[in-house]
């Protein structure tokens, strides 16, 4: 298959670099060469963390090139445009809802951006999609919510054309959590796929 690339992003202590490895865990899984790569922020000051994750036939180096990211799977809204300049033209991006302000923004020294500017910034000028739901609160519906990640990565694979099997992603979360964080991730994962299906019509 052709390259596939994925940059995840979110703030410390989201569980970014969490959902890097069970990604690339399951693309290795159902057969592809992967390569996944990561830069660490400062999660006691809610720095911004990216990771990669890249799998196919022609992939080398571990970090997505500018414009080429086939999603942008964003734990917090900002995060999501702070990188858009990797989406490829006509991607997609999902995104937890659930704002973290900046330092900046509470200090009043900038602003937010409001989900119309960002949908204009990637609707209208990346021409992409964008799937934006509150994946932290579904996570606390599922029981905790460190398992925000899981409910991104469970909407994730009901996307058109994402080319891994659910039940290989599935079965990797499986071992990858403690056996006791099992049936939440579980749970949170299939709440992600069923506003994933609600969201497209599915």
């Amino acid at each position: 298959m052709r390259e596939y690339n994925i940059v995840i992003t979110g703030v410390g202590g989201q569980g970014v670099l969490t959902a890097s490895q069970i990604l690339g865990w399951a693309a290795l899984k159902a057969g592809h060469k992967t390569r996944v790569g990561e830069v660490h922020g400062m999660s006691q000051r809610f720095g911004s963390v990216i990771a990669y994750v890249r799998f196919g036939e022609d992939v080398y180096g571990a970090m997505v090139p500018e414009g080429k990211a086939d999603v942008i799977l964003s734990f917090e809204p900002v995060e999501a445009l702070r990188y858009i300049n990797y989406l490829k033209e006509g991607g997609l991006v999902i995104t937890n809802s659930k704002s973290i302000l900046p330092i900046q923004v509470s200090m009043g020294m900038a602003t937010y951006p409001t989900e119309e500017e960002m949908r204009q910034v990637i609707e209208g000028d990346f021409k992409a999609k964008l799937i934006s739901f509150p994946a932290e609160e579904l996570a606390i519906k599922a029981g905790h919510i460190i398992t925000t990640n899981t409910v991104l990565i469970g909407a994730l694979t009901q996307t058109p054309g994402f080319p891994l099997d659910a039940e290989h992603v599935k079965e990797v979360i499986r071992i990858s959590v403690p056996p006791r964080a099992v049936d939440v991730n579980m749970k949170a994962f299939e709440l992600g796929v069923k506003a994933a299906k609600e969201m497209l019509g599915l």
